[in-house]
């Protein structure tokens, strides 16, 4: 007949069990690593390497386009992609600040984007006409000043859905906006996030704008450059390379340089034949060109044979001269 073992036999068995367990087995000696089960990481470093990669491309191209926008120097630099929860991400934001909420039709899950008052006021000064070089007054953007910066926002939004349409096909758009982060209702706290935190420098003013996209779209994101990787067609021979390049090369692409300005509704109204409206632009600033409705080069307006042309000064391929005709 079986004896029932007492609370200290038991204690016994099982600290012998254990030491015999460790002798054997080394690691099973190693302590408990803490880890917080509320933080959710659900990408691999490999997937937020290319994170990184797509987003530096996007700033790269944004900067560009600020730079033309703003009529100043933009640099864009993405400081860091990180996974976090909702919650987390709000209280690294200031208060107050510039807050969207960003709907990514076809996906349901809303996105979010911050940025920061010191950017923002040296917007709305460079926008007003001021050189943006002011300090950020200790108070929220007023609805008008939020009008002014919507404007760069759905600059900024474009180039995000230009950079996700092969991977995801997310389309950002603004959805509300709020100078307090708190007041939108965006996602509950423990939903997972990831953040993209870019350094923004304009003029010389310096500061930071995050973007916060839901984890269920950049994981289907994910899935589908996985499934896009294994339909890929095998590589390209050198004759049918030789082929694509003799038949492209004699299709005509559109050369346009982008030169805007902006008048008022009195101004647009009183225009009569003959009025010259200036465009703003110093003749020795460079402008950007499109290449086929895609802005591909940087330029300056030049005179040619009492033409008006345009001379190519950059290039982000390889930074060759040419001159074009507009």
């Amino acid at each position: 007949m079986s004896r029932v073992l007492t609370q200290e036999e038991l204690d016994a068995l099982l600290a012998v069990t254990g030491d015999a367990a460790s002798a054997r087995n080394p690691k099973a000696a190693v302590p408990a690593v803490a880890y917080n089960f509320r933080r959710q990481y659900r990408f691999s470093k490999e997937h937020m390497r290319s994170l990184q990669v797509l987003h530096d491309r996007f700033t790269k191209q944004l900067a560009t386009r600020l730079s033309a926008y703003l009529r100043a120097q933009t640099e864009l630099t993405v400081v860091s992609i990180e996974q976090c929860s909702y919650g987390e991400y709000l209280t690294t934001l200031a208060d107050p600040t510039a807050f969207y909420a960003l709907s990514l039709a076809p996906f349901e899950a809303p996105g979010a984007l911050e940025i920061n008052p010191l950017v923002a006021f040296a917007i709305v000064d460079r926008m007003m006409g001021g050189g943006g070089t002011g300090a950020a007054p200790n108070r929220g953007l007023t609805d008008i000043e939020l009008n002014v910066v919507d404007s760069l926002v759905k600059l900024l939004l474009d180039g995000l859905t230009e950079t996700w349409k092969p991977i995801a096909g997310p389309v950002f758009a603004i959805k509300a906006r709020e100078t307090r982060s708190q007041m939108l209702p965006i996602a509950s706290p423990d939903d997972a996030m990831v953040v993209v935190s870019i350094d923004a420098h304009i003029g010389e003013v310096k500061g930071l704008l995050s973007v916060c996209l839901p984890a269920a779209m950049v994981e289907h994101g994910n899935k589908d450059s996985a499934q896009t990787r294994k339909r890929l067609p095998p590589a390209v021979t050198p004759l049918e390379r030789e082929w694509m390049q003799e038949h492209l090369g004699r299709v005509a692409v559109p050369f346009s340089p982008i030169i805007e300005t902006r008048l008022s509704g009195r101004d647009v109204l009183a225009l009569e034949m003959g009025d010259v409206v200036s465009l703003g632009l110093p003749v020795d600033e460079p402008v950007t060109v499109q290449l086929g409705g895609v802005r591909k080069l940087r330029g300056r307006l030049v005179a040619r044979d009492r033409r008006a042309c345009v001379q190519v000064v950059g290039s982000p391929a390889d930074g060759m001269t040419a001159t074009g005709e507009r």
